[in-house]
């Protein structure tokens, strides 16, 4: 901060006045408006003392009255800093919901993250923040907005962190957990042609696995479904499950591990496939690995994914309701029966779709609430 400084002055030195009866009656003229100048002066600082004092309570108050257009006088609305993680520890493979309320914007004009770190203090994954905006949200709330986080199915349990951070650093450090989870293995066999779908170079597959990665890490802006989610099928057999840890043997004998990155729905060919949610259609078509594919956007980074189906009944961009039919299930691509493969994908991180199927991954009226009761 700059201060500007007077130059002194040099004044000239004070004598006895020569008519001093005259300085008498200056004297009491003065002693004689002293009381109202006294009070004038008083006045004007009690005022200011009590404007300063409302400003203070209205900077430090946790709500006020919404009396803007757009909202009922009386309700209210989230101002200053509130950060919520829902939930506050949660195992691998699932999903986590962090959400923050603020003032300030990033004076780079870059994204705010969401970044989950182990208790080594490593960088797991990181998802983008969106605006709750448009949602049913109140005056003064479009400040507010959410990230989704997936912990990755190969997280280590214990202490962790959730960093809110942008271009310009850290804004906040949010304590975690990551409790422990185990996962079962499987071995799978696979025929010549399923042996040559993974382990054989080829260019298209190549391009292929990158528009895949370019879609599931991008994140838009448009909400269409945060609630509970639907299995895809009727059916509730199945034959492998998320986080499996998987074996493939090769029919040369040897072998490569990998993970299981969905469920699989052992249903027979023909079966409907439907929509776990309402959501746009990214992705419509066939690829080498994953056979006949669609793959559906609900939130910003968050994607529904079904593999190897016999047909396609929906187009690329067209936006569907949950329970729409996308195709009938088959087994084209990397099969070894008729099977729906479902995924979900948060931020380019693989998720147990089960815990969709079991809580909303994005409750706007928890979130609101969670804030609003923070100290």
């Amino acid at each position: 901060m700059k201060f500007n400084h007077e130059p002194h002055k040099h004044h000239e030195p004070v004598t006895a006045p020569n008519n001093l009866p005259g300085t008498i009656v200056r004297v009491a003229k003065i002693k004689l408006f002293l009381p109202g100048i006294i009070f004038v002066l008083l006045f004007l600082l009690s005022c200011s003392r009590n404007a300063e004092a409302a400003a203070s309570r209205e900077e430090a108050a946790p709500l006020s009255e919404a009396t803007d257009s757009g909202g009922q006088a009386g309700e209210p609305v989230i101002i200053g800093q509130k950060f919520i993680v829902i939930p506050p520890n949660a195992r691998p493979g699932e999903p986590v919901t962090v959400g923050y309320s603020d003032n300030f914007v990033s004076h780079s004009g870059g994204e705010f993250h969401a970044v989950l770190l182990d208790s080594r203090l490593r960088r797991l994954t990181r998802a983008a923040f969106f605006s709750l905006q448009g949602v049913g949200v109140g005056v003064g709330e479009e400040k507010i907005k959410a990230a989704v986080l997936a912990i990755p199915s190969t997280a280590i349990s214990g202490s962790a962190v959730i960093r809110i951070e942008s271009a310009d650093g850290i804004i906040r450090d949010l304590p975690f957990f990551i409790d422990s989870r185990e996962f079962p293995s499987e071995k799978v066999y696979l025929d010549q042609q399923n042996t040559d779908l993974r382990t054989l170079p080829d260019p298209q597959k190549t391009r292929e696995s990158q528009e895949l990665w370019t879609i599931l890490t991008r994140t838009g802006t448009e909400i269409y479904s945060g609630g509970l989610f639907t299995p895809p099928v009727t059916s509730t057999r199945r034959t492998s499950f998320y986080g499996n840890r998987r074996i493939y043997q090769y029919i040369d004998n040897t072998s490569d591990d990998t993970i299981h990155a969905g469920i699989d729905f052992g249903v027979p060919t023909g079966t409907e496939v439907s929509s776990c949610a309402r959501g746009k259609v990214v992705f419509a078509r066939s690829r080498i690995v994953t056979g006949n594919t669609v793959i559906l956007e609900h939130l910003p980074g968050l994607y529904s994914l079904y593999y190897h189906l016999d047909s396609i009944s929906v187009s690329s961009g067209s936006v569907i309701e949950a329970g729409s039919i996308l195709g009938l299930s088959g087994s084209t691509g990397l099969a070894t029966g008729p099977h729906l493969h479902w995924e979900i994908r948060v931020s380019g991180e693989n998720t147990d779709p089960d815990i969709f199927l079991s809580r909303p991954v994005l409750d706007k009226n928890d979130i609101l609430n969670r804030m609003r009761n923070q100290e």
